[in-house]
């Protein structure tokens, strides 16, 4: 089996959308381009949309290494927008190509991987329900996304700083607000039903 075959497959997906359309490009075209079989794709894809979605995780990670707290996050979403508008072409391809749901729910689970251990760590000597935890990371994750796909979609024109600082304006504290108040609704109930 091929080494390193999934960034062989996206490196041949890039340059063929420099040519045409995400939904213009089949794994036939995929595969004659890396010189493989079919069947050597299908061991590792489903399809080609399976592979934007490994290449997009890839893209995340990679930004995001070592910058899941609260201190280093903004660093991490910034080198995000950074990475995404270095593959402009298959993030404004993906945009128009893809059905706009199946976009939103694969970056909404990769940023729930990043979201949800920063909501964790602000939690912490708090009691806090799981659901309500689980809450404020589905906020602040379809918040980023719609900003995100919003910004894939005018053209990736604002500079991702700019972006970044916004965003942060906006989290900042909210994490750890929003959990105080759950914090108090929680002790609120447990206390009204020991009485």
């Amino acid at each position: 089996m091929l080494k390193n075959a999934n960034e062989l497959f996206a490196a041949s997906l890039k340059k063929l959308l420099e040519k045409k359309m995400l939904d213009h490009i089949t794994v036939k075209d995929i595969v004659e381009d890396c010189g493989v079989t079919r069947q050597t794709f299908y061991y590792h894809f489903t399809d080609i949309y399976q592979l934007v979605e490994w290449e997009y995780k890839k893209i995340i990670s990679e930004a995001t290494a070592n910058k899941y707290d609260i201190n280093t996050w903004q660093q991490g979403y910034c080198q995000v927008l950074k990475n995404m508008r270095e593959n402009k072409l298959l993030f404004t391809s993906a945009y128009r190509s893809i059905q706009k749901e199946f976009l939103e729910a694969f970056m909404y689970n990769v940023l729930y991987e990043v979201i949800y251990p920063m909501v964790e760590e602000q939690a912490k000597g708090m009691i806090v329900d799981e659901k309500h935890k689980d809450f404020i990371a589905h906020f602040y994750c379809l918040s980023l996304v719609a900003i995100d796909l919003d910004w894939v979609k005018n053209g990736m024109k604002e500079d991702p700083a700019e972006i970044t600082e916004q965003v942060a304006t906006l989290i900042k504290g909210g994490y750890k607000r929003a959990l105080i108040k759950y914090s108090k609704y929680s002790a609120a109930c447990e206390s009204h039903f020991v009485q």
